[in-house]
């Protein structure tokens, strides 16, 4: 059994002789109450102990329910498979995201490899897996990059699942558009599929029901995504170092664009970017520039810009 496994064993233990302590103080049963007292600080010290420890590795148990499911005894293949890669694919989406602070939408995902979950074990209670990231058992001080993707992604069913329309169409601005693209193929796959869905980490537990994901599935729907590449020549105008942000003057534009560095962009810059002689403000440059617009379902638009190359372009004549 994974530490994930014991410790939703050991919180259901706590729930029932919490409710046990206070069953035998009503009937006045003291031998009671101080026996069920004592297991329940037993089991308490071990949970918090197993959370302690799993505090800061990537370890998910992603269930599955409804159709796709024969109670807690089995699952279809065919399902399961295709809802692992989808949900694999989020993960590693976000964790190039975080690398880099944004994320290009083609060619081959940075740091695909590094973000590969493992299957540990099966999760009871009803069917499903348990994830975790290679050398999982190795102590970490701090949550490791794919322990906070796996904790962004599950943040993110909540968004897309959420009953408030209104919060749903503010949360969507700030989703790349790559993710989002991921984000939509898990979805569509659980209600093609009647799923449901259940996703438990060590400090907390979801659960999205059918309902919740009919609602991702109806504004992945009306929700489109646009992922433009151009080059555009001009001026660096603005520049975050550690948001590793950019302020764009294209010539012959009043418009002054702001959007983020992908990780594609080439050590050198980002290098140049941080350091303290840096990159001049007012110098040219060809950019690869990505256009991500998405119309949501209301009918507004969001609009990201993300540079994925800059070369030194000569300076503009006079």
């Amino acid at each position: 059994m994974s530490d994930l496994q014991r410790i939703a064993e050991l919180e259901n233990q706590k729930s029932e002789l919490e409710a046990l302590v206070i069953e035998a103080q009503d009937d006045g049963d003291v031998v009671g109450r101080l026996n069920f007292a004592t297991r329940l600080e037993i089991v308490t010290v071990e949970l918090e102990a197993l959370k302690e420890l799993d505090a800061s590795v990537a370890e998910v148990a992603i269930l599955f329910g409804g159709a796709p499911v024969d109670g807690s005894r089995s699952i279809d293949a065919m399902f399961a498979t295709k809802a692992l890669t989808y949900f694999q694919a989020i993960v590693t989406r976000l964790f190039a995201s975080n690398l880099r602070g944004e994320l290009a939408a083609r060619g081959k995902i940075r740091g695909a490899e590094f973000a590969a979950l493992n299957i540990r074990g099966v999760a009871t209670g009803s069917f499903g897996f348990v994830l975790e990231e290679k050398d999982a058992r190795q102590a970490s001080v701090i949550k490791t990059p794919i322990r906070e993707s796996i904790e962004q992604a599950t943040a993110l069913f909540e968004e897309f699942t959420q009953e408030d329309d209104d919060d749903f169409l503010i949360d969507v601005d700030d989703i790349n558009p790559r993710v989002f693209t991921a984000l939509a193929k898990f979805f569509r796959h659980l209600e093609k599929n009647e799923a449901v869905l259940k996703a438990n980490l060590p400090d907390r537990q979801y659960t999205f029901d059918r309902a919740g994901i009919e609602r991702a599935y109806r504004r992945i729907s009306e929700t489109h995504v646009k992922i433009e590449p151009v080059t555009w020549t001009g001026t660096l105008v603005g520049l975050s170092p550690i948001r590793r942000t950019f302020d764009f003057k294209r010539d012959g534009a009043e418009e002054i664009i702001s959007g983020k560095f992908s990780h594609q962009v080439s050590q050198d810059y980002l290098e140049r970017i941080e350091s303290e002689e840096g990159i001049t403000l007012g110098d040219r440059f060809h950019a690869k520039i990505e256009i991500g617009t998405i119309r949501k379902p209301d009918g507004t638009i969001s609009v990201s810009y993300t540079v994925t190359d800059l070369d030194e372009a000569p300076p503009k004549r006079s």
